[in-house]
Formats: C-alpha cells, structure tokens, sequence
C-alpha cells in the first residue's frame, strides 16, 4: 500500500461521483480509499455504499450525525492505514498521476511534512481551466503563509504521525482549519508545492455568501494571530483579529471579493454561476461598490471576448 486517500463528505451532490471516480482511475493502484460520510442528509452514503461494493479499496465510515470537518479529518488521520495520506475533496477532481507523483516525491524528501502542488481552478470544460501556480519552496512559502494560505488543502498529501503530534485540525478556526494547521507545522517542519498542476479544483458558489467569506477572514485573521504568538490568551487573540477587520474595512473587502468571484466565474466560462453570484452579491453591497462591481464585471466579459479560447493552455503533464 502506497498512502491512504481520505474524502470526508457532506451532502456532496453530484459531483461526488466525479471526485471518487478521479482516486479510482489512478495511475497508482495499491492505496486505502478512506471515505467519510458526516452524516449527510442527501443520498451521499448511498453512492459511498455502491462504489464499496464495486471496489476493495474503499473503507467506508458512516456518522449518525454531522461532526464537522475538523473533527471529521482527525478521525481519518487516526483510522488511516499508511502515514502517507492524500486529502481529497467531494467536488474536485484528482488527475490521474496525482498520487504516484506525490508518493514518490514524499518518499524521495524524507523532509516534508506536507506538499501540495500546483492546480487548474476547474473551467466549464477543461479547455476553460485556468491554471494557478503558487510558491513551491519551503522558504517561499513560509514568507506567504503571513499574509495568507497558498497550500490548497485538497492537494497535499502529508504524513499523519507529523500532524498529529502537531494537534491535528482545531475546530476553532473554522473555514480556516488547513490554515491554521500550516501556520503550525512550519515552525517545526519543512512544506512543499510540487510545481505541476494534479488537481482540477472545482471553484464552487454553492452557499457562497460575503457574509460567509466575512467570516472565513475573521478565522483566517486568528489563525495568523495566533501563530504568531501562540501563548496569547485565546481570548485576547480572538479581540486583536475583530480589531484587524474593522482596520482592514468590511465594505472594501467584500466589494473585492465579489468583484473577484465573478471575474474568476467568467474566465471559467461558468457564466450561470457568474450572473447567479453577480445578482446575490449585487443585493448586499451599496449602490456605488455594485456600480464598481459591474464594470469590473464587464471588463472581465470584454478579456473574455478578445480571448474566446480562455485564458490559459495546458503544459504538458508529468
């Protein structure tokens, strides 16, 4: 056995069958498949059930009730086989060397302690993917990681013992948990980005709200704060990130946060989405940020229109 691949899910829809379907057609065939199901009030653990049957590498784990993610990644990291293992998301999908790739790169530097890579933010098709390159050396990650994530969590593999003697994932800092948890091991342990794409990330609306990524700031603000003094009070630390968001200005955040969205949303073709996320966000700013919002909007069409190909031609994959 190579790794453990472990997919927590809740209420996963239809791209479900995607995501699990990516893991079962690598490359690679001699991993654990550890599957999740928090509790999911949609019909999840039913898909979960038919492709265990179909398939012995799928571990099946079902909750009774919703747990949370944090909660729920522990739990997988204390149930998986093998001290190498593959985070996977319901929704995206893996490509298929993606895990030999990681597998070897791991056991090549015995060193790292968690490694990502490069990933195509999923286009309406994939001749719409856009391909988003982050910094791959320790070093160059470290000094990123103070202003904000540049590891995405579905990408890594990382070795489990590290990480749990590390205190695993806080459910305190939620929507920001991967966050935190890299904030941490880098004081200690060496990371990584592998420089090539093995992910199509799927760049999802579903529930998306400003208030929501409000929210995601505040606790992306408190993992930042608290790692850079971890023996602060909690409650002194949860006072100082309130304090940087009023200083950081919740209209001018949530304006650049819409306006990007729907930008991201039209470079993927995903025009439904584009003008659903454009009329959600549109009904929750003030009347001059919805102005600035819809010309940077009709901007973002016009790129669109002078390069009907998008923005981006795949490199030739490992």
């Amino acid at each position: 056995m190579s790794c453990t691949v472990l997919l927590p899910v809740y209420n996963a829809g239809r791209p479900l069958s995607v995501a699990i379907e990516s893991i079962l057609g690598q490359e690679e065939k001699e991993f654990e498949f550890l599957i999740i199901d928090d509790g999911s009030t949609d019909e999840s653990a039913r898909v979960i059930q038919e492709y265990t049957e179909r398939d012995r590498r799928i571990r099946p784990i079902y909750h009774a009730e919703n747990r949370g993610l944090a909660a729920t990644l522990n739990e997988g990291l204390e149930l998986a086989s093998s001290n190498l293992v593959v985070r996977m998301d319901q929704d995206d999908e893996a490509l298929p060397h993606r895990i030999g790739t990681q597998v070897r790169f791991m056991r090549e530097n015995p060193g790292i302690a968690v490694a990502g890579s490069f990933v195509y933010h999923m286009g309406s098709k994939p001749a719409f993917d856009r391909l988003v390159e982050l910094p791959a050396e320790h070093d160059d990650i470290v000094n990123a990681l103070r202003s904000a994530n540049c590891i995405y969590h579905p990408s890594v593999i990382l070795r489990r013992e590290v990480v749990l003697e590390s205190g695993g994932y806080r459910s305190a800092f939620k929507n920001a948990e991967d966050y935190d948890l890299w904030l941490r091991l880098v004081r200690k342990h060496r990371v990584a980005n592998i420089p090539i794409p093995l992910l199509r990330y799927r760049f999802s609306t579903a529930g998306m709200t400003l208030g929501k990524k409000w929210q995601q700031m505040y606790y992306a603000k408190l993992a930042m704060l608290s790692n850079e003094a971890p023996d602060r009070p909690p409650e002194l630390v949860a006072k100082a990130a309130t304090a940087a968001l009023e200083e950081l200005g919740k209209e001018t955040f949530l304006e650049q946060v819409a306006v990007g969205t729907v930008r991201e949303l039209v470079q993927l073709h995903l025009w439904r989405d584009a003008a659903t996320v454009f009329w959600m966000f549109s009904r929750q700013l003030p009347i001059q940020a919805r102005l600035r919002m819809l010309r940077g909007v009709l901007e973002a069409f016009a790129y669109q229109a002078r390069h009907v190909r998008g923005n981006r031609a795949r490199p030739a994959e490992a």
